[in-house]
């Protein structure tokens, strides 16, 4: 697991306005050409945000509530 890869989310939410209204809409075609983990698939799926601000928000507190070997892993 990465953080890696939901900050990349964020960053292209903030930047590319078409992806942004899919991401928070839950389109279901817009996860698919990203390399998520299930679980990261899960947790950006399953935000109730409805701003990029909240989806941001809710990643920053599910990273954080990763173990910190988890995180460790995925810089290896």
């Amino acid at each position: 697991m990465s953080h890696e890869n939901l900050q990349a989310i964020v960053g292209r939410a903030i930047v590319d306005s078409a992806f942004r209204k899919r991401l928070l809409n839950r389109s279901s075609d817009v996860l698919a050409d990203l390399e998520l983990s299930s679980e990261e698939s899960v947790v950006v799926t399953q935000t109730e945000a409805t701003t990029i601000e909240d989806l941001a928000s809710a990643l920053d507190e599910w990273i954080a509530q990763q173990p910190a070997s988890a995180l460790e892993r995925a810089t290896v």
